[in-house]
């Protein structure tokens, strides 16, 4: 819960340019544990997405962005990582492999980004500003995500 208080109260605070809004808050969501209940992380996307869009005054398009990363994120970890039995805890590097966390970060935080930024843009007049946006945003966001679990180890 600490990031989304760290979103809340700085991110959110700091403009860059119109281009980058990094979403560090989605790290709670994908490090949940892999053995969390279905229904309790759908539960727990749609508080911390509906706490977003009430701090940003947003219309429910960080509760869609959060509640289908953590839709997708099972099958996600299925796929990158065949052996579930050893994904208990809290996802991280100490857990998964490095280039496997990273391609589960990168997979996660581009589809939430896409999601977020096409419902708040909803146009295609300024369709190159939203992939842009949405590129420069989940580049920082990643950056900052496996930064993060770099200065862990």
């Amino acid at each position: 819960m600490l990031v989304v208080l760290l979103q809340l109260l700085l991110i959110n605070n700091l403009h860059f340019m119109g281009v980058c809004n990094p979403c560090i808050y989605i790290l709670f969501l994908i490090a949940l544990p892999a053995d969390l209940p279905r229904w309790a992380e759908l539960v727990l996307a749609t508080l911390i997405g509906a706490v977003m869009d009430i701090a940003s005054n947003s219309p429910g398009v960080h509760m869609a962005a959060c509640l289908a990363l953590s839709y997708c994120r099972p099958k996600l970890l299925h796929n990158l990582v065949p052996d579930d039995d050893r994904l208990i805890g809290t996802l991280c590097t100490r857990i998964m492999d490095f280039p496997a966390y990273v391609r589960l970060v990168v997979t996660l935080t581009l589809l939430h980004h896409t999601i977020l930024f096409i419902l708040l843009n909803f146009t295609f007049h300024a369709f190159w500003l939203t992939i842009l946006q949405i590129l420069v945003s989940s580049f920082v966001t990643i950056l900052l995500i496996v930064g993060r679990e770099v200065l862990r180890q």
